[in-house]
């Protein structure tokens, strides 16, 4: 599945991912037990560094309708030179 990721309150795209997972964490993550992999090729395709703004909410909407709001919780490089990284759901998506 794909996803586009905005950041909240603009109307471009700050990355564009390529290949989405959702993922259902056990019953230690009561709070907000939702995750989203990702790996992509433009992650800053709007020149903005998301790694920046780790803190702020940021808007996912998913090839299917569906959308969430989501902070940035882990992001890196794989060796084939694609960004790869977890996003964690705050609200607003179900399984």
């Amino acid at each position: 599945m794909k996803a586009t990721l905005y950041m909240q309150g603009k109307k471009k795209p700050v990355a564009i991912l390529d290949e989405v997972n959702i993922i259902q964490m056990n019953d230690n993550h009561k709070a907000s037990p939702l995750r989203i992999t990702y790996k992509t090729q433009q992650f800053n395709a709007g020149k903005t560094m998301l790694e920046l703004y780790r803190d702020e909410k940021l808007t996912l909407k998913l090839d299917d309708g569906r959308d969430a709001s989501v902070l940035l919780q882990h992001s890196s490089l794989d060796m084939h030179g694609f960004s790869v990284g977890v996003l964690r759901v705050l609200d607003g998506l179900t399984v």
